[in-house]
């Protein structure tokens, strides 16, 4: 590999290199190929002086090289990569291998691999790329612990009423559209408008969204006019999603606290790789093992949403 760290975007190359050997001497083998396999599962084989793609260049006798661009077949998909160059007849040789595509778009992250190394005093690059994966799969982690996601995304999602004057959504931090399929036919039919038919709400009896100190998100969305306007009735058989909203999810920004907690997280995960078992070493009374910080549940409690946890 020619770099530590991978993105997600066209211009980013990962360059796969290969030597193929007879009895520990570079021999060129009678064809060269290389499988190239993004996250979706689509293959691509490249191969040396063949059919398209012919890409493959050799350096010198038995050594080849391939420039990769990490950007998969399916459109923003990230994740583990493999190859598997193939050499046949005089020098029939397989040797497979893999490296990870992380999203480009950092903005979603809580902690960035530069925060982080600040944290740990780490000034050279021999770890980007663990630091990288460390920093995604920390708010990750953060988002499935809270049951929401801080960051802001522009999305439609749909959403089934369970009564009909008041809708439970996700974090909302501003309404585009919001339409109504009042037959169940999932064609949504009907645009409301807002402060006219509905008004948002941060909670049960919230409106203000920085009554907590920080900037908050809605979460519920009220019925305003009387009438024919009301949340649907589901019923079997029909679609049972029946608002449709199109708007920025997510939070106006990413709490103090969220952040803090990510670089606690991050610092510990990164330094567990030290650590197997659990282990850190040996102390005066024996073993000494790694134990997780209270302060971490303690600054995310407040950020919990339970209705939004999977398993609770």
């Amino acid at each position: 590999m020619s770099s530590n760290v991978f993105y997600d975007n066209a211009n980013e190359f990962a360059t796969l290199t290969v030597t193929f050997k007879v009895n520990n001497v570079a021999t060129d083998p009678t064809a060269v190929s290389c499988i190239i396999t993004d996250p979706s599962g689509a293959s691509v084989t490249h191969t040396y002086a063949g059919t398209a793609p012919a890409d493959i260049t050799k350096t010198s006798t038995g050594n080849y090289k391939l420039d990769v661009a990490c950007s998969p077949s399916v459109t923003g998909i990230e994740g583990l990569w493999s190859y598997a160059w193939v050499g046949t007849g005089t020098a029939s040789d397989v040797q497979p291998g893999a490296w990870r595509v992380l999203a480009l778009d950092q903005a979603r992250w809580y902690v960035g691999p530069d925060e982080l190394k600040d944290r740990l005093g780490i000034t050279d690059t021999s770890d980007d790329s663990i630091i990288a994966d460390v920093c995604s799969a920390t708010s990750r982690w953060i988002d499935q612990f809270c049951g929401r996601h801080f960051f802001r995304m522009t999305d439609t999602r749909t959403y089934q009423p369970e009564d009909i004057w008041l809708l439970n959504t996700d974090d909302l931090v501003s309404v585009t559209t919001l339409k109504i399929d009042t037959d169940g036919d999932g064609v949504y039919e009907t645009t409301w408008t807002s402060g006219t038919d509905y008004m948002l709400k941060v909670g049960e009896r919230s409106f203000n969204t920085g009554q907590y100190g920080e900037p908050r998100p809605y979460t519920q969305i009220q019925v305003l006019k009387g009438g024919g306007t009301f949340f649907p009735f589901t019923w079997a058989f029909t679609h049972p999603d029946r608002v449709q909203i199109t708007g920025v999810f997510g939070w106006p920004q990413v709490p103090s606290a969220i952040h803090q907690a990510a670089l606690l997280i991050a610092s510990d995960w990164f330094k567990l790789k030290d650590a197997p078992w659990g282990v850190a070493g040996m102390g005066d009374f024996g073993v000494v093992k790694t134990s997780p910080n209270p302060w971490i549940s303690d600054q995310l409690r407040p950020y919990i949403r339970g209705r939004g946890k999977v398993g609770v």
